[in-house]
């Protein structure tokens, strides 16, 4: 059963008080856990609606409604009704933008790293097919022996009387005929090189 009192004092810093309840001699205690609506403050005289309760051999109020606290009612007009829609549209409309431009960004990323990858797996094809460069021997050098020779228009192994000589004429001399493979040995089956 509901009983009416009033706040008859409050300890705002420790969060209770006590409910004076008329034709009763004692006051009823309370807790601020046991309000409802705990975001508007208590006011010493605020008339009160609640049930007496017993907790741990002592009475306490319950279940506290607070009569003089009216609670706002939203009316809505057909006007503010189609605003309150629209913008629940718009939200709606906006979320969806997002969701879309971030799948939009989502999808060209994986098409960038799609194209990235092939163009990859190409690239290492077209390596993969190439033929291996071929090893270049290099020529043996030949100490020279300083000796006086002169271009002097013989061309031919046969004309030649060492190897030194043919050596000196297919380095400094034009139009020699002496080095048939192009290995830079000249006369080779003629000095057993």
């Amino acid at each position: 059963m509901f009983l009416e009192g009033k706040i008859k004092t409050y300890n705002e810093e420790r969060g209770f008080g006590f409910i004076q309840i008329e034709g009763e001699p004692k006051d009823l205690f309370f807790h601020i856990k046991d309000f409802p609506n705990k975001n508007i403050p208590l006011k010493v005289g605020e008339n009160l609606k609640f049930r007496k309760v017993e907790e741990n051999g002592k009475f306490k109020a319950d279940n506290i409604v607070r009569l003089d606290i009216k609670v706002a009612v939203e009316r809505h007009t057909p006007q503010s009704r189609a605003i309150h829609t629209t913008k629940q549209i718009q939200k709606r409309q906006q979320k969806s933008e997002n969701n879309s431009s971030n799948f939009v960004t989502y999808m060209g990323i994986l098409i960038i790293f799609g194209l990235a990858y092939a163009v990859f797996n190409k690239y290492q094809a077209w390596q993969n097919s190439q033929p291996e460069a071929l090893s270049v021997q290099k020529a043996v050098e030949v100490p020279v022996v300083e000796q006086n020779f002169t271009c002097d228009g013989r061309e031919h192994c046969s004309q030649m009387t060492s190897y030194e000589e043919a050596l000196f004429f297919i380095r400094n001399c034009p139009n020699t005929k002496m080095d048939g493979d192009g290995d830079g040995i000249p006369c080779e089956s003629q000095f057993n090189r």
